[in-house]
C-alpha cells in the first residue's frame, strides 16, 4: 500500500498546485460525478437552485433531469441576453432575492467566455448562498491561468473532468478551499459515490497535472489561439459563427449557427461523412425543451492543438468545413482529411515531446 499511497498523495498535490487551492480529490470517475457530488454537499432535497437554460449552453448534469434532479432540488434559469449571451445581471438579482437559491451553478457545455463570478457571488452572500462552478470543460484553461479563477473570484466549489482541456484520463475533479466543506465532500466521493477509483487512472493524472504545470500555458493559449483563429476564417469563408463583435470565444470552443445547412444534426452528419468530427448544440432561439431542433454545431481545438497545428492549419480546415456545410462532396474531402491527419500524429505538450517544431 505504500506506493499506493505515495502515487495518490503525489496526484494530490500536483492538483493542488495546478489549481492553486487548498483542497482537491481525484477519486471521481468523471465529471457528474464530481457534480453529484457538489450538489450533496452543498444542497438539501427541496433547495433552490439556478443554473444555465440548455439553450444559452446550460449542462444537464446542472439541470433537473441531471445531479440536482437526483438531489431532490427545484431548478430555476438564470436569465441571459439571447442578443450577446452574456447573462442578464439586473434581471438576476431580481430573481435570486425572490427564490434566494441556496446554490447558484455556473456549469455549460457551451463556454466561449468568462462568467460574472464575482458579481454573481456578492448578491447570493446576501442571504448565504453559495457560487458553484462546474468547470468541466474550463480546466485546463483555468489551470493555465489562461481562464478566470473561479475560487478566487467567489466560488464556493469548483469540479470538472480530467480529460478534455486538463487532457489527462477520463476521470473527474473537485476542488475547494475552505474547511467547512471537507468532511461532507469527502465523505460523500467515499463511500457513498466511489469505491474502487482506479489506480492506473489516479497515475495518468498524475503525469496529465505535472504537463499541466510544466506546458499548460503556451499550450492553452495556442488552444485559444487556434480557436479564434478557426472562427476568424470561418467567417471569412460565409459561415455564421456566433458572437463575433465579442471576438468569437475566449476558450477552446466556437459555435456555429447551422441553419443555411440544415439542422445542428445534419451539419454533424454531413461533416462526419468528410471526417470531421462536430456535435449539435442548441442555440438562443431553439425551443428545445418542447422538443424543437438543435440548430447549432460546436467545433473545439484541444486536440488538433496538441497534435501540433496552428493557425495555418485552422485556414485549411475551416476551408474543408466551409466546403462541406455549403454543400461540397463529403468523400473527396474525407479523403482530403485522411491524407492531412496522417501528417500529425505525434502528442505534442507533454513530457515525451516537449513543444511542436515551429
Amino acid at each position: 500500500m505504500r506506493f499506493i499511497d505515495e502515487l495518490e498523495s503525489l496526484c494530490v498535490e500536483l492538483l493542488k498546485k495546478s489549481f492553486r487551492v487548498r483542497y482537491a480529490d481525484h477519486r471521481l470517475m468523471g465529471g457528474m460525478a464530481a457534480t453529484l457530488v457538489a450538489y450533496a454537499a452543498l444542497t438539501q432535497p427541496g433547495d433552490t437552485v439556478m443554473t444555465a437554460p440548455l439553450r444559452m449552453g446550460g449542462d444537464t448534469s446542472n439541470r433537473s433531469n441531471g445531479p440536482p434532479g437526483v438531489r431532490g432540488t427545484r431548478v430555476i434559469d438564470i436569465p441571459y441576453s439571447t442578443k450577446d449571451g452574456t447573462i442578464n445581471l439586473d434581471e438576476f438579482a431580481t430573481i435570486a432575492r425572490k427564490e434566494r437559491p441556496a446554490v447558484t451553478a455556473l456549469g455549460m457545455t457551451l463556454t466561449l467566455f468568462p462568467l460574472p463570478v464575482r458579481e454573481i457571488k456578492a448578491i447570493v452572500s446576501e442571504w448565504g448562498g453559495l457560487v458553484y462552478f462546474d468547470g468541466a470543460h474550463q480546466l485546463g484553461l483555468i489551470s493555465a491561468g489562461l481562464f478566470q479563477d473561479p475560487l478566487v473570484e467567489g466560488a464556493d466549489v469548483m469540479t470538472g473532468s480530467s480529460g478534455k482541456t486538463f487532457s489527462g484520463p477520463q476521470g473527474g475533479i473537485i476542488c475547494w478551499n475552505t474547511d467547512r466543506f471537507a468532511e461532507t465532500i469527502a465523505e460523500t466521493i467515499f463511500p457513498v459515490l466511489t469505491g474502487s477509483h482506479q489506480i492506473n487512472r489516479v497515475a495518468a493524472l498524475a503525469v496529465a497535472a505535472s504537463e499541466m504545470l510544466e506546458y499548460g500555458p503556451i499550450y492553452m493559449r495556442q488552444v485559444v489561439t487556434n480557436a479564434q483563429a478557426l472562427a476568424g476564417f470561418l467567417h471569412k469563408k460565409g459561415i455564421d459563427v456566433l458572437y463575433a463583435e465579442r471576438g468569437y470565444t475566449q476558450t477552446h470552443q466556437i459555435v456555429v449557427d447551422s441553419r443555411p445547412a440544415g439542422s445542428g444534426r445534419d451539419a454533424v452528419h454531413r461533416l462526419e461523412a468528410a471526417n470531421i468530427i462536430c456535435n449539435e448544440m442548441p442555440l438562443p432561439w431553439d425551443a428545445i425543451e418542447t422538443g424543437g431542433a438543435e440548430t447549432g454545431i460546436r467545433l473545439g481545438t484541444v486536440e488538433v492543438t496538441r497534435r501540433g497545428m496552428g493557425v495555418a492549419e485552422m485556414d485549411w480546415i475551416a476551408e474543408r468545413i466551409a466546403k462541406v456545410l455549403q454543400g461540397g462532396e463529403a468523400t473527396a474531402i474525407a479523403r482530403e482529411i485522411t491524407d492531412f491527419v496522417a501528417r500529425f500524429e505525434t502528442i505534442y505538450y507533454c513530457h515525451e515531446h516537449g513543444l511542436p517544431p515551429r
